[in-house]
């Protein structure tokens, strides 16, 4: 084979591994789904970044792939799982900021209004 078939051959690998995990998916009842809306959404992700980046591969490197004896989109999920995620650092960071601040931001009067005597459940 040369090198363009077995670039093609890898692809079809991929799209192969895509195919079951969604047929997988598609067998849970509507709960696990929902669950498993993160894990989905990286499959689909790694799957089209991967497509495009076995264009740069060369031949040795598409037959290691193609020799693996296991699921290469599966693998790279499980490996992404281990990792910190700067997003979810970045998120993490945001919502405990604005969870302190949403009271002031809902209510940014109500300091003056007690110190005036003007809210509504006050007498004047």
């Amino acid at each position: 084979m040369d090198e363009k078939e077995l670039r093609e051959l890898l692809q079809q690998r991929l799209h192969l591994e895509l195919m079951c995990f969604k047929d997988s998916m598609l067998q849970q009842d509507k709960e696990d789904i929902f669950k498993a809306s993160y894990r989905i959404e990286i499959y689909v992700n790694l799957y089209e970044i991967l497509l495009v980046h076995t264009e740069k591969l060369q031949e040795d490197m598409i037959r290691e792939l193609l020799g693996l004896g296991f699921g290469i989109l599966d693998h790279l999920y499980q490996e992404w799982l281990d990792r910190e995620d700067g997003f979810y650092a970045e998120l993490r960071e945001y919502a405990c900021y604005e969870l302190e601040a949403i009271p002031k931001k809902i209510e940014p009067y109500a300091d003056e209004e007690e110190k005036h005597g003007t809210k509504s459940d006050q007498a004047a």
